[in-house]
């Protein structure tokens, strides 16, 4: 969900990686709280593991593998800089190497703006810079635009189709009361959001939504914000699915989203069980954290220094913009 100026990391990022180390009591994509890093440089840091071979691989056998791919969802942390050049670097290799200009979906932009984007871009064709202001991106409550804007001018350099996939604010707080019915009903079949989450991912998500605000809200604000994230993973997967038929497509999300086994890819793959879909997950190092942990929720990992230190539990935010009660 959208950071406030602090950068704090939002629920949605929450992920777990290193949970499976039985080391830490919470651990969020670049949320945790620790000291100041070390001055000496990371052993991971800058290092690219591929989860099914068990091991290290180099740039550009990540991106000859991504192209080979339908789909490829690029994570982050939403207030680190050094993801948002990786990304961007990745979407114009991939836009390079690909026979068709693929589309590049954004989770931080409501499918409602869809319209003003197009609309801009036919007034300002490859004009990324007023894309921010063309979508209303200050009022959504995400990091300065200009972190992502070369994410943008990425894929407007290749002809590629620029989407907004997720919610909008009305519809989550619409899911937030009432559950996915109040969604279309046909996205809701065919995304497979009408289906239980299996255990133990239902378990787990609930217990990071928890986790993430300190285990300081009721009950029933859990179960909402549950709710609303599948329903987020369901549309961006929905759009994905729909616009990148042909091509294919990438999406820029939060390391949550993009996590194989209850992130997008869950739904993406009952939409599209021929398509060869890859996630990579972009994951900040912690000090005296080595060694990769087992069992990582995406296909690849790329380790990066950390952007700040950011707040044990995140912030609030998904509770402001729903409305909805916050802790004192």
């Amino acid at each position: 969900m959208p950071t406030s100026p602090a950068l704090p990391c939002p629920a949605s990022a929450a992920i777990g990686w290193l949970a499976a180390l039985g080391t830490l009591a919470l651990v969020l994509a670049g949320c945790q709280a620790s000291g100041p890093a070390s001055d000496a440089p990371h052993p991971l840091a800058g290092r690219i593991h591929q989860t099914a071979g068990d091991r290290f691989v180099d740039q550009a056998a990540l991106i000859a593998d991504l192209a080979a791919a339908d789909f490829v969802l690029l994570g982050e942390r939403h207030g680190n800089p050094d993801h948002h050049r990786l990304q961007a670097s990745l979407t114009g290799a991939l836009q390079a190497a690909s026979a068709r200009p693929r589309v590049v979906a954004f989770e931080m932009i409501p499918a409602d703006r869809q319209l003003p984007l197009v609309e801009h871009l036919q007034a300002h064709p490859g004009d990324a810079a007023g894309l921010g202001a063309a979508v209303g991106w200050a009022a959504l409550g995400w990091p300065d635009w200009a972190l992502y804007r070369p994410i943008a001018e990425a894929a407007l350099a290749s002809g590629a189709e620029l989407i907004a996939a997720d919610l909008s604010q009305s519809q989550k707080r619409a899911v937030f009361q009432d559950g996915p019915q109040v969604l279309q009903a046909a996205m809701v079949r065919r995304t497979g959001l009408d289906r239980q989450l299996p255990e133990p991912l239902a378990t787990s998500l609930a217990q990071e939504l928890r986790d993430a605000h300190c285990g300081e809200v009721p009950e029933p604000v859990v179960e909402g914000m549950f709710r609303v994230q599948r329903a987020r993973d369901a549309m961006m997967a929905d759009r994905l699915a729909t616009v990148g038929r042909r091509a294919g497509g990438v999406l820029i999300a939060g390391n949550g989203h993009v996590r194989n086994d209850r992130g997008v890819p869950w739904y993406l793959a009952r939409m599209r069980p021929d398509a060869r879909i890859l996630s990579v997950g972009l994951l900040e190092v912690l000090d005296g954290v080595d060694s990769v942990p087992v069992d990582l929720p995406f296909d690849y990992v790329w380790f990066t220094p950390r952007a700040g230190a950011g707040e044990p539990c995140g912030d609030l935010e998904q509770l402001r913009e729903l409305e909805l009660p916050q802790r004192s």
